[in-house]
Parts: structure tokens; C-alpha cells; sequence
């Protein structure tokens, strides 16, 4: 009886671009999957209705099942699905039931369109889950419950950096109808679509979706979550792409803002174990082998060659893979697009937009402001560094031989490739070089911008080992006697680097919020975090080499 009774019923509501042709909207289905597809009329608006099952005669796992038991089985699948679309100009609303969402066109639902809902309307003090990714070179996804509810501070979100993808927690919905009718809040969950309750009744279901509109458009100036917004991907359909992808082309002439070269979350480990790296697909010439490390120029001066026009499609259809030896031959990691090694900033209307593994995003001016101060702020903290010059010899064990050498002056020791290990961090560094007043010093040549984020990765770990794990302090000490007694954890960490100097204005937007996150950790041991500016002698450039053909 209750649910008679109920004006209301939660589905989920996406938003979809009004101006597409409505045949585009839905993926293409086979004719024994659709059960419905026609015209409805709701209160005088046209709408289409989509339904049908999507069936398995045999599940994927059923062979392995039927393998280890030697019992055939029969079980074949039915998975239901319903899209209603209705126009509400200049946007068309679906709302999906079962598998619906499975049938939508990725290319033209309105991307974090039920976050803008959640944001005027979640109380954020009573959130039950917060989903989010690092907007750095970890791409570090993170989902967090809290089933009794929590406020904002619960979740433990970074201040910059972080983008959100999706919130549940309890709404006020007194714009819609189960608001005005039941006088009670309900739980939501946004993300790219909201799920919510919308009217049973065909008139007032239409005026449910145009107060949904209404809220979007509303000024998020009052919510405490606004800040979600701050960051947020940039739609595919987006007006600014065209400009943006014309400015990122021709970044490679050194035009139109800041190119730079950042490992894929995924390749990390493989690039820094790599031989080599074998380059397939960017543009003509054919493939390429880049021994040892692989540098920024080597993709732009083969870009440099491909007409303006056409350089974003050969950076989308190139890939790179890491290689085990120097001639690219064995393949030590995933063959990953060449779009997902790059990263890039440019500024339209003081708002910064940046190309992060493969996709867009926009930081608002006042995220970009506040980030630039505090990090202009740390910088200034200094370590003065002995005057040992590190002139890079094109060997892979540069680094270590150069922390060999600044180990030969007082107080310093050597640590470099000396690595620990805890039930957490089976392998690592706990610094390259102990200074004299027991600093964790952290050395890297950086070659480019986006290398400082690798630098900050290494230091992190170290940080919260020593935090939190006895095993990594006790190691410290073993390491560092007899010569120095070592019973707590250092009070300064450094970060030591040649190659280009601690410039706020040398440094991408993405490696200033990797060093806040990595000044917070710092702090939270009751340390201090200081910047050393190697003095150094440039790099002579390495050459790429066309690609043997492989064997077969």
C-alpha cells in the first residue's frame, strides 16, 4: 500500500545534448533486443520510449564452472532495459530503468551533470559517499563510505587536485514533487546522472525535470560543495575543444602555452625500468626506438613534420611502449597511446585548461591563484647545497654516481638504490642522500616540468612509511650507523633538483599540486619540506633510431 501511495519513484536522470540528432542519442541495437521503441505522449510532450533485454545464452565463467565439475550447465540471461527521452530544449532528459544507461551514447550525455544537482541541493553534513580520482600522474581513484552519513571533513578530501566523480548523501528536494508533497529529504546519488525521485504523473514528471534544470543553473555560490566544480573534465562537445585541440597542436612549435612529457599512471613503473622505448604509429616515417630515456623532443620532432592540422590524430592513433632491452624489441609493459604520455596548459579567459592523460580538463582562476601563491610560498624554503656540479654522463646510473660525489663531502651519506622494505612498501627508497643534520634529501634530474611529480611520488613513500610503519625507521638507523644515531624521524625533508630550478613559473599545474599533497604528509610527521637547486651542466640530447623490424 505504501508504494501506491508514494507521488514519487527514483530512477536515474541523465541530461543529453538537445541538439543531436535523436537517432544519435542511443547506441545502435540489434532488432531481437528491442521489445519497444515508440512515440509516447506525456502531457502533451512528445517523448520516445526505448525497451527491450539484452540476452546471454551462456555466461562468460559457465565453461570454467562446467571444467572443474564436469556438470553441463544451462543458464542463460535476460537483462532488462527501458529509455524514456523527453526534449526539454535546448537539453533531452532520459530516464533510464535496468540496463538503460547501458544503451545511452557516451558522446552526448552531459558529463557531471548530476554532480551540478548534488552540489546546490546534498547536505554536507550528512554524505554517504564521496568518489574521486588525483588529478596528478598516480591518477589514484578513491571511493569512501560512510553508511550512517558524514560531513565533508569525514571524507578526507585534498584540497586541490581532486576530482570528484560522485556523492550520495540526503537532499533537500523541495523543488520537486516528493519534496513539496512529503515535506521529507531523500537520498541521492550524482555523478554524470542523478538518481532520484521524479513524479508518476505524466505533468507533473515534466515539471519535476524542469525544476532539476533549474537548480543546475542555479549559483553554487551558497553550497559548500562548490568546490567540486572547480575542477571539472571538459565535455567532449564542448565549444572551447576545437581551440583548445588547435592550441595543443601547435604547442609543439613551442606555441599557445606549456607541452610537457608525463608517464601514463599505468606505465610508471615499466618507464622507469625501460631500456628503450618503441614509438608506432606518429605519423609517417614509421616506427622509432628512443634508447634509454625518452625525452619530450623526441615525440615533438617528429610531430614538428606532420602538418598542423593533422598532428592531434597522429598523437591519438601513437603509441609508445617500454622496452626491456636498448633496440626496442622486448616489450616490458602495455603499448599505451601516445595522447596518455603527454600533458599540456593553456590559459582562454583566465580560466586554465589542462590535457591530462588523454582528456580535459578545466581548473577554475581562483584554484589556480591559490595554488600558484602557496606553492610560490614553499619554494622559498631553502636547503643550501654543496657546490657539487652533476654533469650527466648519458649512462643509466648517472643519478647514483652523482650521489656518490656529494657523499664525499662532510655529513653526507649515500642511500641511493640502498632500498628498504615493509609489509606495505615492499621496495624503496627511503632517500638518495642523509644529510648532515639527518635531512631525507631526494635527487632528480628534471628534464622536464612534469617530472617534478615523479620526484614527489619518491618522497611521499618515504614520508609515509616512516609515518606509519616502525620497520622503515628502525631500517633508517641500521643504515645510517655507526656513524650517526638515528631515533626519530627526520625533521627535514628535501627535494633536490637539476636539470631546471624550483620556478614556480617552470613548474605545470599538476606538479604544484603533487608538491602541496607532499608538503601536507611532511608536515604531518612535524617535519619541514626545503627545495635545493642542483647546479648542473645540460644534457646533451639523446638521438631516436627507426625500429628494427621485429621477429616474428
Amino acid at each position: 500500500m505504501a508504494s501506491t501511495s508514494t507521488p514519487s519513484k527514483p530512477v536515474s536522470l541523465f541530461r543529453l545534448d538537445g541538439t543531436a540528432a535523436e537517432q544519435e542519442l542511443l547506441v545502435p541495437l540489434k532488432d531481437d533486443q528491442i521489445v519497444t521503441d515508440t512515440e509516447v505522449d506525456l502531457s502533451g510532450t512528445r517523448a520516445r520510449l526505448v525497451a527491450g533485454r539484452f540476452r546471454t545464452e551462456a555466461p562468460q565463467w559457465l565453461p570454467h564452472a562446467a571444467s572443474l565439475t564436469g556438470t553441463e550447465l544451462a543458464l542463460s540471461s535476460e537483462l532488462p532495459f527501458a529509455v524514456l527521452l523527453v526534449p526539454r530544449p535546448p537539453w533531452t532528459y532520459a530516464v533510464t530503468w535496468g540496463a538503460g544507461h547501458l544503451i545511452l551514447n557516451d558522446e552526448h550525455v552531459d558529463q557531471g551533470f548530476g554532480l551540478l544537482f548534488g552540489i546546490r541541493r546534498l547536505d554536507p553534513f550528512d554524505l554517504g559517499l564521496v568518489a574521486s580520482a588525483a588529478l596528478d600522474t598516480s591518477a589514484r581513484a578513491t571511493q569512501t563510505s560512510i553508511p550512517g552519513g558524514g560531513d565533508l571533513s569525514a571524507f578526507r578530501l585534498e584540497p586541490y587536485g581532486e576530482l570528484v566523480n560522485r556523492l550520495a548523501g540526503t537532499a533537500d528536494l523541495a523543488d520537486l514533487t516528493y519534496g513539496r508533497i512529503t515535506g521529507r529529504r531523500h537520498r541521492i546519488r550524482a555523478g554524470n546522472a542523478v538518481w532520484l525521485p521524479l513524479a508518476k504523473d505524466p505533468a507533473a514528471f515534466l515539471a519535476d525535470l524542469d525544476a532539476v534544470g533549474a537548480v543546475v543553473d542555479e549559483p553554487d555560490a551558497h553550497s559548500a560543495l562548490r568546490f567540486v566544480a572547480q575542477t571539472r573534465p571538459l565535455d567532449r562537445h564542448d565549444s572551447l575543444l576545437p581551440t583548445l585541440e588547435r592550441r595543443l597542436a601547435e604547442s609543439v612549435d613551442g606555441e599557445n602555452g606549456a607541452l610537457g612529457l608525463a608517464w601514463p599512471a599505468t606505465a610508471v613503473h615499466d618507464a622507469e625500468q625501460a631500456g628503450s622505448f618503441r614509438i608506432t604509429g606518429l605519423g609517417p616515417g614509421g616506427p622509432f626506438t628512443v634508447p634509454g630515456r625518452l625525452e619530450l623532443a623526441h615525440l615533438t620532432d617528429r610531430l614538428a613534420g606532420i602538418d598542423v592540422d593533422d598532428r592531434l590524430k597522429a598523437v591519438r592513433a601513437g603509441r609508445i611502449v617500454p622496452c626491456a632491452d636498448d633496440a626496442g624489441e622486448e616489450e616490458a609493459g602495455a603499448s599505451i597511446p601516445v595522447a596518455r604520455w603527454l600533458v599540456f596548459e593553456t590559459t582562454i579567459d583566465h580560466v586554465r585548461y589542462v590535457f591530462h592523460q588523454g582528456r580535459w580538463y578545466r581548473i577554475g582562476e581562483t584554484y589556480v591563484r591559490q595554488l600558484r601563491e602557496q606553492v610560490a610560498a614553499m619554494l622559498a624554503r631553502r636547503f643550501d647545497w654543496p657546490p657539487v656540479p652533476w654533469v650527466p654522463t648519458g649512462t643509466p646510473d648517472d643519478e647514483h654516481a652523482y650521489c656518490r660525489q656529494v657523499a664525499e663531502e662532510p655529513g653526507f651519506l649515500c642511500l641511493d638504490r640502498d632500498f628498504a622494505s615493509t609489509p606495505l612498501h615492499p621496495r624503496f627508497e627511503l632517500c638518495d642522500l642523509l644529510g648532515p643534520g639527518d635531512e631525507l634529501i631526494h635527487v632528480k634530474w628534471l628534464s622536464r616540468a612534469t617530472a617534478a611529480s615523479h620526484l614527489c611520488t619518491q618522497a611521499l613513500v618515504s614520508a609515509e612509511a616512516l609515518a606509519h610503519e616502525p620497520e622503515a625507521l628502525a631500517q633508517l638507523a641500521a643504515k645510517a650507523a655507526p656513524d650517526r644515531v638515528i631515533d626519530r624521524i627526520p625533521r627535514t625533508v628535501v627535494l633536490a633538483a637539476a636539470g631546471r630550478s624550483w620556478n614556480i613559473d617552470e613548474l605545470f599545474t599538476l606538479s604544484q599540486v603533487s608538491l602541496l599533497r607532499l608538503d601536507r604528509s611532511v608536515r604531518a610527521l612535524q617535519a619541514t619540506l626545503r627545495f635545493a637547486d642542483v647546479p648542473y651542466v645540460p644534457k646533451a640530447r639523446t638521438h631516436a633510431t627507426s625500429a628494427r623490424r621485429r621477429r616474428s
